[in-house]
Order: C-alpha cells, then sequence, then structure tokens
C-alpha cells in the first residue's frame, strides 16, 4: 500500500484557487462545502481535479487507514486545504448499528483525528437514527443535524456554539428524524424530516423506507422548517402532504426561493418569503410513479428543470428518470434507462441522479441491476447516452472542468450472493466488497479502477478532497485514500482489476 497519497500540492492549490471563485452561495467556497457540493444537489466538483490521463493507462495509488475509526460515515467536507471534517455514527441500519452521532475533524490524506463532538445519541431511548450531513456555511462554521437537532460547530475548535430542537409536528419525536438540510439563497436554512410508524421498534433509514409495517406512507407526515443561520430560531414550519423519504432541495429561480419535496408518488414545491414557508399552489404536485415503482430520492435542480429518479427502494418494475420544468409543471418528460426486466430482477437506487447542466447530462445509478446510465437531456427530451455495468447505492460525484468531466463511484462485487437485496454491508456479515471507479462522461469508458474493499457506507457520499484525492469511506469505520495518476511505461494498470 505504501505510504499516504497525500495529494499534489500545486494540485491542491490550484483547486483553492478556483474554488474561491465559485458563486455557490450560501456556502463556504471550498472544494466540498455540501454533502453534494451545491443546494441543488447536483454532485458536481467542478474544481476537483482527476490527475490521471483521459486517453492512457492510469494507476491508482491507496493508503487505508488504521489508526482512527470513524464507524457509518456519511460525508466529508472541506473549509481550507487543510480543513476536513466526517460525519459519521448515523446509520442505524448498521450491524452493529450506529446510534450516537459525532463530527471529526481530520487531517486530509490520512484522516488522523484532530478533534471529535458527539451530537446525538439514540443508543438508549431508540429515537430514529438516520445519517445527516456536516456542511460548511459562509462564515466558516459547521451546520450538521443528529435525530430531531440542528447543530452550528466552530470549524477550527469544533465546539457546539448553537443547538435547535426541530418541531417534528404530529409524529412522535422519537419517530422522527432530519436529514436533509439544505439553504436558500439568503442562508435561510431548510430541513424536513422523515418518519417511522409509530410503534414500530425498527431503526435507521429502512424501517422508515419499507421495513415498518406500512412504511412509509403508514407514518405521520414529514415537516419542513426554516431556521436562521445566525441565531438558530426556527422561524416557521408546516407538515407535508406525507413522508417523505429524499432529502429537501432548494432552488432560486426567477427571482423567487423554492423547496421541492417527494413524498411516496408525488412531488410538491414550496416557497419561501423570507418570512414563512408555504406550498406554492401554482406549481404541481405532480404524480411520479408507475403502478409497482416505489418513492423518490431527493431531487436536483438542472437549469430550467427539476430531475430524480424513483424506485427509491426495491421494485420489480424499472426504474424512471424524470425532468420537470420549475416554470410550468405540465412540462414534464421520463425516460426508463432500462426499459424492460427479467423475471426476478429488482430495480433500486437508494440515493439520487448527479447532473451536469452543461453537458446536459443525468447520471443514475441501479444498484438492483447492477448498472450506471448516462442521459442526454435537451430540448426538454431525454435519451440514453450510455449505460454499463456498475452497482452501486453510493451518491454519484462528478469532479473536473467541463470537458474533462469525470464520474466517480463504487462497484459492489460479492462471490457468494447473487441477489441484491441480500447484499449485507455489516461490517458484521458483510458478505461483498466495492472498489472505486473513475468513468469518461462523455462515453463511460472506465479510466481507473481500486482493488477490492469491505462496502462502502450505502447511500454514502464517495467525496474529493484536495490534492486530487477521492475518499472511499467504509462502512466498517475505516477509509482508503486514493490518488490516480497516469502509469509509467509496462508498469501495470489499474481499469479492468
Amino acid at each position: 500500500m505504501g505510504n499516504p497519497p497525500i495529494g499534489t500540492a500545486a494540485i491542491a492549490q490550484q483547486e483553492a484557487a478556483c474554488a474561491a471563485g465559485q458563486q455557490n452561495p450560501p456556502w463556504y467556497r471550498t472544494l466540498v462545502p455540501f454533502e453534494h457540493y451545491d443546494s441543488a444537489r447536483t454532485s458536481l466538483h467542478p474544481c476537483a481535479q482527476f490527475p490521471g490521463s483521459m486517453t492512457g493507462p492510469n494507476v491508482v495509488e491507496a493508503h487505508a487507514t488504521t489508526d482512527n475509526v470513524y464507524y457509518s460515515q456519511f460525508d466529508i467536507a472541506t473549509r481550507g486545504t487543510n480543513d476536513m471534517y466526517v460525519y459519521f455514527g448515523g446509520n442505524g441500519d448498521m450491524n452493529p448499528p450506529a446510534l450516537q452521532t459525532f463530527i471529526a475533524k481530520v487531517q486530509p490524506g490520512t484522516m488522523r483525528q484532530i478533534w471529535r463532538t458527539p451530537l446525538s445519541d439514540a443508543r438508549k431511548n431508540n429515537e430514529l437514527h438516520v445519517s445527516g450531513a456536516v456542511d460548511v456555511m459562509a462564515d466558516g462554521n459547521l451546520v450538521a443535524i443528529s435525530d430531531h437537532t440542528l447543530h452550528k460547530l466552530d470549524g477550527t475548535t469544533g465546539k457546539i456554539l448553537l443547538k435547535q430542537d426541530m418541531p417534528t409536528g404530529s409524529s412522535p419525536v422519537n419517530d422522527s428524524a432530519f436529514n436533509g438540510i439544505d439553504a436558500f439563497s439568503d442562508g435561510t436554512i431548510v430541513i424536513r424530516s422523515m418518519n417511522r410508524p409509530a410503534g414500530c421498534p425498527l431503526n435507521g433509514y429502512s424501517a422508515a423506507a419499507y421495513k415498518c409495517p406500512g412504511a412509509p406512507s403508514s407514518a405521520k407526515p414529514s415537516i419542513i422548517g426554516t431556521v436562521d443561520p445566525k441565531t438558530f430560531k426556527v422561524l416557521s414550519w408546516l407538515e407535508l402532504k406525507g413522508n417523505v423519504l429524499g432529502r429537501v432541495t432548494t432552488s432560486h429561480y426567477k427571482g423567487h426561493d423554492y423547496a421541492y419535496v417527494t413524498t411516496p408518488t408525488q412531488i410538491y414545491r414550496y416557497v419561501w418569503n423570507g418570512h414563512t414557508i408555504k406550498q406554492d399552489t401554482t406549481w404541481g404536485p405532480v404524480t411520479y410513479t408507475k403502478p409497482g415503482q416505489t418513492p423518490a430520492g431527493a431531487p436536483v435542480i438542472m437549469g430550467d428543470w427539476v430531475v430524480f429518479s424513483n424506485n427509491g427502494t426495491p421494485s420489480n418494475v424499472p426504474m424512471s428518470v424524470y425532468a420537470i420544468h420549475q416554470g410550468n409543471s405540465t412540462r414534464m418528460t421520463h425516460l426508463d434507462p432500462t426499459p424492460t426486466m427479467k423475471p426476478g430482477q429488482v430495480s433500486y437506487y437508494y440515493a439520487k441522479v448527479s447532473a451536469d447542466a452543461a453537458n446536459n447530462r443525468v447520471y443514475v445509478m441501479d444498484f438492483g441491476l447492477g448498472t450506471a446510465s448516462a442521459i442526454d437531456f435537451r430540448d426538454g427530451r431525454m435519451s440514453l447516452a450510455w449505460k454499463v455495468n456498475q452497482r452501486s447505492n453510493s451518491y454519484i460525484t462528478l469532479i473536473g472542468p467541463a470537458d474533462k468531466r469525470v464520474f466517480v463511484n463504487a462497484n459492489a462485487h460479492s462471490s457468494t450472493e447473487t441477489d441484491p437485496t441480500k447484499y449485507n454491508y455489516g461490517p458484521v456479515g458483510a458478505n461483498y466488497m466495492d472498489q472505486i471507479q473513475w468513468r469518461d462522461t462523455r462515453t463511460g469508458k472506465l479510466l481507473a479502477a481500486s482493488d477490492f474493499y469491505p462496502p462502502a457506507n450505502p447511500a454514502g457520499t464517495v467525496p474529493p478532497g484536495y490534492g486530487g484525492l477521492i475518499y472511499d469511506i467504509l462502512g466498517n469505520g475505516h477509509a482508503v485514500v486514493m490518488a490516480v495518476r497516469p502509469a509509467n511505461k509496462n508498469e501495470g494498470t489499474s481499469p479492468g482489476k
């Protein structure tokens, strides 16, 4: 494995200079300020560099961390080139369950801990526990959600500056968890809950999504609330039209601040006027499921359009990718990346699409079918650009400038289990392995692939880091820090390993 590939200082400085010039309100100007980079949730990191070759063979250098354990990591955020933060401990579906959430500041490249701050602890009361996120606000402070409590932390010391318990509406507090932070253009934080049915003892995302009887529809409605980013005072909140599994997504469109949320069968829009949030009755709601399809994940904003995929839980019918116009909700289109399925196959993807407006592309995975697809989206029409075999429930990361965009995600393989719904990410009982793959977004060509490691944290991010690094954050609490470089003459290459 060699020494940790700490990245290239020259690349880190180039990435920092690029990030400083980006317009990404209301987040800090850094490489990874927000769980999906921007409030639109594109997962496009335009300043993160791919140090490998787009045309020739590449090598993946990797270092597995061993000295610190960040069990059940969800995302990583950066501030300066030497400031990196990890959100972990929030996945009640792990075996054993991760029921205590922390934020840690770590050393980039090695992930050695500098400090860690505990947030909520659901071990005693079995409060619904799902992964939130850590994000970096414009003033350099951190914002994080855990269970039903919002936290502001000092990014230098880790001290909790403010805490705010969020209202849960008609849902009992223990059955309600918030995992969807976003923000409007004025900096106001917007956040929504997801619920499990009252009386169900199960925990984790799966409890709220499908394991509890009748879930998700049998649970009380989610709430959406707005919070002042400076005082952390709750400004406004209301109950939604159902139990929402996908994270909330915001858009500043035609002078208005909107929030989009997906109930189990419909997508709604809410408008923020600076004082209150309310349903926008001029737009939608739009039904996005056909018979047998399951709820969508988070929407993504792509210019004038809202794009998203359904089948967020296992389904025996094909997935659809939808686009709905922000200016007119009757303008919509959709495409099924795999329009027919064989008997016994399932289709699902816990995460969400990624979008690249500059290249008119939408990207989506199907964990059940084991595919990654690129969809051309031009003039309101969708067509399949390419589809390859790759199995992942992690969020797709897009890196690099528009003319050299690279697709990065995990790829799962099991030598013992053929049914993807029975993949166990453990760490106790894990029955598959993951690698990280880099692909040319133009063609789907495999540029580089890592070795296989224990499973990545399911439905987590595959974050870039300063210096051209990619972090494979594992469910067992460790991580693999990776750097791609062009292969030397006569050197073994990584694609196809």
